[in-house]
């Protein structure tokens, strides 16, 4: 939209509670039993749990979502939108002054202490941007003043966090309830997320027809991560990390199985200093080069580092006088009382106003609530800013709104509001603001004004905000096509970075439920045995190889193993990095990592696969083996599904070769080490073989073949042999061959010639071909000594198959062969 000039402030003219549709609401939750409310509000909840973006990986939950939505009228949106455009370009122009001609300095509107004291003003962004867009994304944060009107009190630039959580929200209510969403016609958000895809897809100036837009996350797995994946994979763009992109010819390049591929423009979720290692902090997380891409304008970054100055508050006391200056109109949105300490008379202010006021440090951008301060704390704090008083502002507290809000037996109490208002700004100064925004509310109004660039990580309560029209909208991003279209069957660029987290991702998986099938043919060993020394040194050789399954332990270890409840402690144990928790943790971990590469379905199934673990006995009993064996099924089921839905849902590109790479490398080393376990050693009992066979889901296999008789030579030929049994190594390292011949090709001459991994894939192939297994048992079918050699040797040539994968297509570097291609 293009901005008009309003004169009037913005009142809050009309209340939640004088709308026609908060009546209609209320009408509809009154007749609602308790029960369905207390159902609508746990569903509600589950929704967000599925989408993977409320927990961290350990399992902790940490926003919540309120039932009441938030409604705001259309005249009133309309004053506010008016409002928020305006700031907006506002905003752009003073960065574009402060980083250029510094026009606000010279003219003493602004004093140059402030700037030149904020740790948020970096030199080497002068004159970064030459277009007329150096604020392309705003998030305005909202409240209600003592006067009742709406107040801007916060703007967030360089980690607007909570457009994800805007969508989610929207998607969860549409999905939990729909009655009541039909009966309340609201703006919708999908509008304002095409214009943000459209500004990614047009980029920079430039003559690639192919324009990649990225957007650029950190490494740790929070809330934050989760949510920027979720918006990744809603805008179709590529989630990357800083190690995923290098800097070469004036330009970004993102690193795909490929090849290098430019990156054309950036949504930029990291913090201002960790954007260009080069450039800003040294040792950072970012790219190396970010800098000198923008400035060749050769990348669109939203929003340019620089930009967090706005975030700092520094400039709050000195908009409305920005405003006159620059745009030659008075502000129509109100911000927030805003005092600089430096001026004698406004610190006056502060001090006898102290409960009134948040102080903020300009070096160090920390922040005091001065109504939670301590008589001594206060006086050591004013002791401090007397030191340098030019260096500290400080901002008035609102009251804020007061909104209904449900609790989980769905009675409604009053709470604190306030909004975050996102909105987009390009090149022809026309804004768009979102019809809608996140709603955050809390029984602290204070807590609720406390500035977070940490993406609200300490969790929070959310309302989804209803912005009320008259006329239906656009509700999703796929649209009907009104022009021919090209065919394709591309599946897209695959970053380096992802294909390693997929590969991991298919190990742990996989190690994890041979573990679990392990742990439950070693407790239906002591379950059902006779003898308890026998059934006891069974389980203790399938215990042995799960604890060697993800860990260091050596081959012949069993005879160092503990106690079978020490041994089941440790395999339990949350803190034992190489226990079963651990190895989940690994595949979350690797998963979140990815999470727009799955649908809906596998998420649910993580879910429950999570649960399911974290409801496991802290100390499981051997004794009493029925509740932790139930436990056990479930897993292993869990785990089936992931692999059905993966192998029914994704297309047979790199991205479902890299997992099943992971899963069958591992499944083929695993079974080594269980075949080894099992015949190298000492001649199993029969019991033991049953048990090894029903482990492999082969049991009904070998009876057809030999009926009860249970013979260690068919059984090898069985999993270590037959091509056609799908737990078999030899199936394995089959399936390997074949996926390794797909595998993008490194060099130009990659048809004439075999890649390592090809060769030592068909070097096991060969292997297992080659094998007679008479020679390598007696006349007893008692194992001999070249069993054991010929297991290791397996094992080490699929650990440098694993190694060979990582070094050719994992290791982020920028390959000689891959420029040849450019």
């Amino acid at each position: 939209m293009s901005v008009s000039v309003m004169p009037q402030p913005i009142h809050e003219q009309q209340h939640w509670h004088d709308l026609p549709q908060w009546r209609q609401l209320l009408y509809w939750w009154q007749r609602q039993p308790a029960q369905r409310l207390q159902q609508l509000y746990s569903e509600l909840q589950h929704q967000l749990r599925e989408n993977g973006t409320t927990f961290d990986p350990w399992h902790q939950q940490q926003r919540q979502l309120d039932l009441m939505p938030w409604l705001i009228s259309e005249t009133q949106w309309q004053q506010l939108e008016a409002g928020i455009a305006q700031r907006h370009l506002l905003l752009n122009a003073i960065l574009q002054d402060l980083y250029g001609p510094q026009q606000l300095l010279q003219q003493q509107v602004i004093p140059p202490e402030v700037i030149f004291l904020n740790k948020d003003y970096l030199l080497p962004c002068a004159n970064l941007i030459n277009t007329a867009s150096w604020l392309p994304m705003l998030a305005t944060d909202i409240g209600r003043n003592s006067d009742g009107q709406f107040c801007a009190y916060s703007d967030n630039t360089q980690l607007p966090a909570g457009l994800g959580y805007v969508l989610e929200h929207r998607l969860a209510f549409n999905n939990t309830t729909t009655e009541l969403n039909s009966s309340v016609k609201k703006s919708q958000l999908a509008g304002f997320f095409r214009q943000l895809q459209q500004l990614l897809q047009q980029g920079c100036q430039s003559d690639n027809e192919h324009k990649l837009a990225g957007l650029l996350t950190h490494h740790k797995r929070d809330a934050a991560y989760f949510e920027h994946a979720f918006l990744a994979n809603y805008l179709d763009i590529a989630l990357v990390h800083g190690a995923d992109l290098m800097f070469k010819d004036s330009k970004l390049w993102l690193k795909t199985l490929s090849g290098l591929q430019p990156l054309q423009s950036l949504l930029r979720y990291l913090p201002d200093t960790s954007c260009d290692p080069l450039e800003l902090e040294p040792g950072s997380s970012g790219s190396a080069g970010l800098l000198q891409s923008i400035r060749q304008n050769q990348l669109l970054c939203v929003n340019p580092p620089g930009s967090a100055l706005l975030d700092s508050g520094a400039l709050l006391p000195f908009l409305s006088r920005c405003c006159e200056f620059l745009l030659q109109q008075p502000l129509l949105l109100p911000t927030v009382p805003a005092l600089w300490c430096g001026n004698t008379a406004q610190l006056t202010q502060v001090q006898t106003n102290s409960n009134d006021y948040c102080l903020q440090h300009l070096l160090s951008a920390q922040q005091w609530q001065l109504a939670d301060l301590t008589p001594t704390e206060l006086t050591t704090l004013w002791q401090q800013v007397a030191q340098q008083p030019a260096a500290y502002t400080a901002r008035q507290l609102l009251p804020l709104s007061q909104l209904p809000c449900c609790d989980k037996k769905g009675e409604l109490h009053p709470q604190a509001g306030v909004l975050r208002i996102f909105s987009l700004l390009d090149d022809h100064a026309d804004v768009a603001v979102m019809p809608g925004a996140l709603g955050r509310v809390s029984t602290n109004s204070q807590t609720l004004q406390r500035s977070d660039r940490a993406g609200f990580s300490a969790g929070f309560t959310a309302k989804d905000v209803w912005v009320l029209a008259n006329k239906a909208q656009a509700v999703s991003l796929l649209q009907s096509a009104k022009h021919q279209v090209t065919l394709s069957r591309q599946s897209g660029l695959l970053p380096s970075r992802v294909a390693d987290h997929l590969f991991w991702l298919g190990r742990y998986n996989e190690r994890l439920n041979l573990i679990c099938r392990a742990l439950r043919a070693a407790l239906t060993l002591l379950n059902n045995s006779d003898t308890s020394d026998t059934g006891q040194q069974d389980a203790r050789c399938l215990l042995s190889f799960c604890l060697r399954a993800n860990s260091s332990m050596d081959d012949g270890a069993e005879q160092s193993l503990p106690g079978l409840q020490p041994a089941l402690d440790k395999l339990f144990s949350a803190d034992n990095a190489t226990g079963v928790v651990a190895i989940l943790k690994n595949l979350l971990y690797n998963a979140q990592s990815v999470r727009e590469y799955f649908g809906e379905d596998t998420w649910y199934v993580l879910d429950k696969l999570q649960s399911a673990i974290y409801q496991w006995p802290a100390r499981p009993q051997w004794q009493q083996p029925a509740a932790l064996l139930r436990t056990l099924d479930e897993i292993v089921l869990l785990q089936t599904a992931i692999y059905g839905l993966n192998n029914e849902t994704m297309s047979r590109t790199q991205t479902l070769r890299f997992m099943d790479l992971g899963q069958h490398l591992e499944r083929a080393q695993q079974s080594c080490s269980l075949l080894q376990a099992v015949f190298a050693n000492t001649p199993p009992t029969d019991a033991l073989m049953e048990a090894l066979l029903r482990l492999a889901d082969t049991l009904m296999t070998y009876r057809r073949r030999y009926h009860t008789e249970l013979h260690p030579l068919a059984i090898m030929d069985l999993l270590l042999l037959d091509d056609s049994t799908p737990r078999s190594v030899s199936y394995q390292c089959a399936r390997l061959l074949r996926q390794t011949e797909k595998l993008p090709a490194l060099h130009n001459d990659a048809s004439i010639t075999l890649s390592r991994e090809q060769r030592l894939a068909m070097e096991l192939v060969a292997l297992l071909q080659q094998i007679d297994l008479q020679q390598l048992f007696d006349a007893q079918q008692h194992a001999l000594p070249g069993l054991n050699l010929l297991l290791h040797q397996l094992q080490q040539t699929l650990r440098q198959l694993s190694d060979s994968v990582t070094l050719s297509y994992f290791n982020h570097a920028d390959l000689s062969s891959q420029w040849q291609s450019f």
